[in-house]
């Protein structure tokens, strides 16, 4: 039986409601380099070339920020975000303005200086990247030697202030998951929450490659470690210990490094209550879709979360069976 009129009405509203947002988001993350200089394993951003962006856009997309959705989570990412010598004014233009500030870093440039200077700026977390509990894994897997030990200074640099909290990230991969035990031990002894991320196709290739796991040495073959490390890691997030992952997206893992390319039923936010900013001021939904505008557009970013172009990418993330949604930005729901 065809559609008559009415029915045709209700479907169409129907599909608008599914692909319209929510409510504004709660979370904003600026990408504010794509320059790095660790060539670790499960990232190439250190090729690339881009040219930061003037300190002026972002903290006129940062005054836009504030007006239109006041006082929400915002993440400073890159590349290596302390590259920029503005990176401190920039949090601290956030916070004055209500925004809570967290950033991801490697570590390697968090000085006595700007450990200082992140402090008076206000930021709540600092995540520092620790793939592993040994120095030869973490420095491994970050491509350069020291970079275990740059953690631990850092880690030592930011305990003497009262800001930012140290929350240790981590990419779970088949070279360090034996020390998952080891490293969520030792986030508990120092006072540290731990996130987990499973390793995923490398980050700054933009192009899908549905079969880059089979050729990533990374990548188990042996799922033992890989099923201990998440029973440890879901026992002590049940406990409420210091696991920031959700249960639910823990035990994703499982299915997920069996075979990341059937999808897993997950639901996905990215687009929902997340908006994203790259580095050439790209305005995304999702880092693996088009961009749905640009900041030098000059058009106002509430437009721009409401418009077509974000009606099309919600609709495109709400059909997507891709992996990626078990990624930290993406993952919605759980507890």
């Amino acid at each position: 039986m065809g559609l008559t009129p009415g029915r045709l009405g209700e479907a169409a509203l129907a599909w608008a409601r599914l692909r319209a947002a929510p409510g504004l988001p709660t979370q904003v993350h600026l990408s504010v380099t794509d320059r790095c200089f660790l060539p670790c394993a499960h990232c190439d951003i250190y090729r690339n070339e881009a040219e930061d962006l003037p300190e002026a856009t972002w903290a006129r997309v940062i005054d836009e920020l504030a007006v239109w959705l006041g006082p929400v989570a915002m993440n400073f990412v890159g590349g290596e975000p302390l590259l920029r010598t503005d990176l401190e004014r920039l949090m601290k233009r956030a916070t004055d303005r209500g925004f809570t500030v967290t950033f991801n870093t490697n570590a390697w440039l968090l000085t006595d200086r700007r450990a200082h200077a992140l402090a008076d700026a206000g930021v709540s977390v600092a995540y520092l990247s620790c793939d592993g509990f040994h120095e030869a894994t973490v420095d491994h897997s970050r491509g350069k030697p020291g970079s275990w030990a740059k953690v631990r200074e850092a880690c030592d640099r930011l305990d003497r202030l009262p800001n930012p909290r140290v929350i240790i990230s981590c990419i779970l991969h088949a070279q360090n998951a034996a020390e998952v035990p080891l490293l969520l031990e030792w986030c508990r002894s120092r006072g540290y929450e731990l996130v987990v991320q499973p390793l995923y196709q490398n980050f700054g290739t933009v192009a899908h490659d549905p079969g880059w796991w089979r050729r990533s040495a990374l990548w188990p073959t042996d799922l033992g470690p890989i099923d201990a490390a998440i029973d440890v890691l879901v026992a002590e997030r049940r406990a409420a210990g210091k696991v920031c992952n959700p249960v639910g997206q823990l035990e994703a893992f499982r299915g997920y490094f069996r075979d990341p390319s059937v999808a897993n039923g997950q639901v996905c936010k990215a687009g929902h209550s997340d908006l994203a900013f790259d580095p050439s001021g790209n305005i995304r939904l999702c880092y693996f879709l088009e961009p749905i505008g640009n900041v030098a557009d000059g058009r106002p970013l509430a437009e721009v979360w409401h418009d077509t172009r974000a009606l099309r990418r919600r609709y495109e993330v709400h059909t997507c069976t891709r992996s990626c949604n078990l990624l930290n930005c993406n993952f919605e729901g759980g507890s």
